[in-house]
C-alpha cells in the first residue's frame, strides 16, 4: 500500500470512534461564534451493551482500513480516542473544525504528513499548523497537546480554534447549551441553531425548511445495551410547528405502510413517538437491543447479498 494512501486513511481515520481515559473536552472549546456542534463521547459508546452490535456494521474493508492506520500512525482506534467534536458558523466544510481527544503520536503522524504533497510547517506560537494536500483539498492540522488535535480545510479555523482552546476562564458559547452540557449515558448529540444554511442548498432538507433549530441526542443504557434517540425541532413560531408536526406525522404513516418493501424503515417508523407542545416539535425513539441487533444483521445480510 503506498504511503500517500496510507496518509489520507491516516488522517480520515482519526475521526471514527474510541476511548481514552486522558483527554477531555471542555466546552469552552467551542468558539463563541460556532452555530452548530456534533459531540461523539466515544469512550461512553464503547463501553455500552449496544457497541458491539453496532461495529459489526464494519466490513472488511474497513477493518483492514483501521489496521494500516494502527500500523502506519500507531494511531489504534478503538482505544485512542476520547471524543470527536464537530462545529462551525456555517453550512460549509470548509470553514468546519474537528477536534479530536485522546492520545497521539505527534512526532509519528508529523513525519508521515511530511512525505504528503505540498507539505508545509507553518508556526503558530510554540506549536505548528500542518498542511498538505490530499484528493485536490488543502487539509490542515494542529496538536494543541499531545491529547487534543484540530483539524479543518481553513487555515484559519484551525488557528482561531486552537487560540479558543489556549483560553483561560473562557466562558462557553452560551447558544449551543444544550449540546455542551453533559448528559448521563449520553453518547451523541447534534445541536444546530442555524438549520437555513444547510437546507438552502440541500434539497434532501428541505422538510427542515420551517425549522429554526434541532437538537439530536442518543443514548444507551450500558447494561441491556438499548439506544434511546430523541430530535427537538424549533419552530419560528407554532404554525411552522404545526405544519412540520403534520409533515413528520405523515411520513411516519407513509414509512409504515412501506413495511413489505422496507420493513427496517417501517420498523423504526412505528417506534417512533412525535409530539407538538407549542413552538417545539419532538420525536422519541427507544430502540431495544433485540431489535437493535435485528436492523443490523438486515443490513449485513443486504450487503453480503449484493454482487
Amino acid at each position: 500500500m503506498g504511503m500517500k494512501k496510507i496518509t489520507a486513511m491516516a488522517v480520515c481515520g482519526m475521526v471514527v470512534f474510541a476511548g481514552s481515559a486522558f483527554a477531555q473536552f471542555k466546552p469552552t472549546h467551542i468558539p463563541a461564534n460556532a452555530t452548530w456542534v456534533a459531540q461523539l463521547d466515544a469512550k461512553e459508546f464503547l463501553k455500552s451493551a449496544a457497541a458491539p452490535v453496532i461495529l459489526q456494521l464494519l466490513d472488511e474493508a474497513a477493518l483492514r482500513q483501521i489496521a494500516a492506520i494502527h500500523a502506519a500512525t500507531g494511531l489504534n482506534l478503538t482505544n485512542d480516542i476520547d471524543t470527536v467534536v464537530l462545529f462551525g458558523s456555517g453550512s460549509t466544510q470548509e470553514t468546519a473544525a474537528l477536534s479530536l481527544y485522546g492520545r497521539f503520536d505527534s512526532a509519528r503522524i508529523t513525519a508521515i504528513l511530511g512525505m504528503s504533497k505540498d507539505f508545509q510547517n507553518q508556526a503558530l506560537g510554540q506549536r505548528s499548523v500542518l498542511s498538505w494536500t490530499d484528493n485536490a483539498q488543502q487539509q490542515n492540522l494542529c496538536f494543541v497537546d499531545p491529547t487534543h488535535v484540530i483539524l479543518s480545510r481553513n487555515t484559519k479555523a484551525v488557528m482561531d480554534a486552537v487560540k479558543q482552546a489556549d483560553s483561560r476562564g473562557g466562558t462557553a458559547n452560551a447558544a449551543l447549551t444544550t449540546a455542551l452540557t453533559p448528559s448521563p449515558k449520553r453518547f451523541c448529540v447534534l445541536q444546530v441553531n442555524n438549520v437555513a444554511d444547510f437546507v438552502a442548498d440541500n434539497q434532501q432538507l428541505v422538510v427542515l425548511k420551517g425549522t429554526d433549530s434541532l437538537i439530536l441526542e442518543l443514548s444507551t443504557a450500558a447494561d441491556s445495551g438499548d439506544i434511546a434517540g430523541s430530535v427537538q425541532f424549533k419552530g419560528g413560531d407554532v404554525e411552522q410547528a404545526t405544519l412540520f408536526h403534520q409533515v413528520l406525522l405523515g411520513l411516519q404513516a407513509i414509512l409504515t405502510l412501506q413495511a413489505k418493501d422496507n420493513p427496517e424503515g417501517a420498523l423504526l417508523a412505528q417506534q417512533a413517538k412525535i409530539e407538538r407542545h407549542d413552538h417545539l416539535v419532538n420525536l422519541r425513539l427507544n430502540l431495544p437491543q433485540q431489535m437493535l441487533k435485528q436492523l443490523v444483521d438486515a443490513h449485513i445480510a443486504k450487503r453480503q447479498a449484493q454482487p
